[in-house]
């Protein structure tokens, strides 16, 4: 993403980017997000292309921006506090982005559906990695975790991204509730508890220094 204008007050920078975000969101929903431009982008935002390239590269990473400003949004709803989290607060804001992709089909759909945007998604897997990252550093950890911490981060950003796009591929049949709870058993509690198999789960093996 685009740094930061330079010499700007922060509510001046928050509003455009607001403006921004607001604009792409109104026009996908209109036209389909493969048919706007970046000149449609600043026309409705009313400010120029040269205003709109020192926020954003292209319109890819404004999309990217979107999502992951929603993410945000209602992650704040559950928060992590004293190292604790309420899973039932989790589901419930998790569920709240699920319907913000569903109302927003037209935008995401061509982004995360098959054949997908290998740009967005590389942008939107390293932006929501920075949201995994705050709540993991949120919480207290004992030393000798197991796997590379930039992993786990990547994988739960794949893991949203990729239950995203299938819900996407497959007409968002189930509610946006029942994917949130699905996202938040399989990123807590894993394949075999996913698939209702725990009772096979194998014992993990001692810790072993690397």
């Amino acid at each position: 993403m685009s740094q930061e204008p330079e010499g700007q007050p922060d509510i001046r920078v928050r509003r455009t980017r607001g403006h921004l975000r607001s604009a792409l969101l109104g026009l996908a929903g209109e036209q389909g997000y493969q048919k706007v431009t970046v000149g449609d982008i600043a026309d409705r935002a009313m400010i120029n292309r040269a205003t709109f390239y020192r926020y954003y590269e292209d319109k890819d990473d404004l999309a990217a921006d979107i999502l992951v400003h929603a993410a945000r949004s209602t992650g704040d709803l559950s928060p992590i506090t004293d190292g604790t989290l309420d899973m039932d607060a989790r589901i419930a804001s998790g569920a709240l982005l699920f319907d913000h992709i569903a109302q927003h089909d037209r935008l995401y759909r061509p982004l995360l559906a098959y054949p997908r945007s290998r740009r967005f998604l590389i942008r939107a897997r390293s932006l929501l990695g920075g949201l995994v990252q705050e709540r993991i550093d949120a919480v207290p950890r004992p030393d000798g975790r197991r796997m590379p911490e930039e992993m786990v981060v990547t994988f739960a950003a794949e893991l949203f991204l990729g239950m995203a796009a299938w819900w996407l591929e497959n007409g968002t049949t189930h509610s946006s509730r029942q994917m949130s709870t699905w996202f938040t058993q399989f990123l807590f509690f894993g394949y075999f508890n996913a698939l209702g198999i725990e009772d096979l789960l194998p014992r993990l093996p001692p810790r072993a220094e690397q």
